[in-house]
């Protein structure tokens, strides 16, 4: 793999080789519309394996980057079985050259429950979700608090 570094320091993958993932990936790839190189660099954060994109032409709509999420899974009983689904899942994205001006700029994706998402959420909008999330979060804390009572209570039955 060949790495360049700049006068200025920044590193620079070499037309067909991808840099290794130990900061924002400086990469070139061929735009398939055009047949000319174009440079990128990656989202900080970004965890997509770019070698796929630098390998061939590729259409500059379809770069992406992503960072990782770790996935948090809830026993939900849909059809008479409990079965453990992922829940408020996020990945931040950015698609540089997307035709939607929102892809354009990095934005949430919150995955409410597996494959169902909130998505293009900029950083108000993703305000707007999680003080929503707040407000139920609080909710589900008095109904704990009025459970153990009434547990309690119920227990204390002769």
């Amino acid at each position: 793999m060949s790495i360049l570094q700049s006068s200025d320091g920044t590193r620079q993958a070499t037309p067909g080789q991808a840099e290794p993932a130990t900061g924002p990936q400086t990469w070139t790839f061929i735009n398939r519309n055009t047949g000319q190189p174009m440079t990128f660099t990656c989202m900080t954060g970004c965890d997509i394996d770019h070698h796929s994109d630098v390998a061939t032409p590729y259409f500059p709509e379809d770069i992406w980057c992503q960072t990782p999420r770790t996935d948090v899974t809830l026993p939900i009983n849909e059809n008479g079985k409990p079965e453990e689904y992922k829940v408020l899942g996020i990945t931040l994205n950015v698609r540089p050259w997307d035709a939607k001006l929102s892809q354009r700029l990095p934005h949430a994706s919150v995955e409410v429950i597996d494959d169902c998402w909130i998505e293009d959420l900029d950083p108000d909008a993703l305000a707007i979700v999680i003080a929503t999330l707040e407000s139920r979060l609080q909710v589900l804390r008095d109904s704990h608090t009025q459970l153990v009572k009434l547990r309690a209570e119920f227990e204390a039955r002769p």
